[in-house]
């Protein structure tokens, strides 16, 4: 049991460990004499996030949500909400930092709700033996998870961070709606939906999620961290390209 909640740690958190090193270290010190954001706010955000995504991933478990498409969709809802319940402090609002803030809860979720999918399955796996393609599959889910909503929580930062959170919930909230709906299928078994759709299914999401924090990271967030500095009056040349 210890060796399998190992596992499921690594699985769960890793990810968002290394992508959160991969885009904030560029923004924080030594890249940048002057941080972008505090990092002791940072990583409390990323531990708000995973008391969250452990909350979710408890009443996925409980109500059974993750074996229907439409209560899919309300969980996408519900994690937008929680994003943007959390972040919209008047501390956070108007503020460029937020949208860093925004990206560590979204990585702190995802490693709260992969984790408890990853224990969970991988025990299940252990009983059958069966450790080869599931283990792929949840690797899958775990990173795919990570990528969206990393990219989700910062597109929340970013609303407050312009003083406009219900444009940009809502512009987050389409592509989570469509990743979860799409995640059902990996809840369910290969042999009821047919191989086929099961790891086409594991494929659209590792790319749709991929594709949305490439943008959300790569391409816009520099041009968003000008501009909302912009907004507080503010200049700085050392913004990363």
């Amino acid at each position: 049991m210890d060796i399998l909640f190992g596992l499921a740690m690594v699985l769960g958190i890793g990810p968002a460990l290394a992508l959160m090193y991969v885009v904030v270290r560029k923004y924080t010190f030594p890249r940048v004499e002057q941080p972008f954001f505090s990092d002791p706010t940072f990583f409390g955000l990323f531990m708000v996030g995973l008391v969250i995504g452990s909350v979710e991933f408890f009443a996925m478990s409980m109500l059974r949500l993750s074996s229907n498409m439409i209560l899919m969709v309300l969980l996408s809802v519900i994690q937008m909400m929680a994003f943007l319940l959390v972040m919209n402090l008047r501390r956070f609002r108007g503020k460029s930092d937020s949208v860093f803030y925004g990206y560590g809860l979204g990585l702190g979720t995802s490693s709260g709700l992969a984790t408890g999918i990853c224990f969970t399955t991988t025990s299940v796996i252990s009983q059958s033996s069966a450790f080869d393609a599931s283990v792929l599959v949840l690797v899958v889910i775990s990173v795919s998870l990570t990528m969206i909503l990393g990219a989700c929580g910062t597109n929340v930062g970013e609303g407050i961070a312009r003083n406009r959170p219900t444009e940009y919930l809502l512009q987050g909230l389409l592509p989570l709606v469509a990743y979860n709906m799409v995640l059902t299928v990996l809840f369910s078994d290969a042999s009821a939906v047919g191989d086929i759709v099961y790891y086409a299914s594991a494929a659209v999401v590792m790319l749709l999620s991929a594709a949305y924090f490439y943008y959300s990271m790569y391409v816009r967030l520099p041009g968003v961290v000008r501009d909302v500095l912009r907004m507080e009056g503010k200049r700085r040349d050392d913004i990363p390209r």
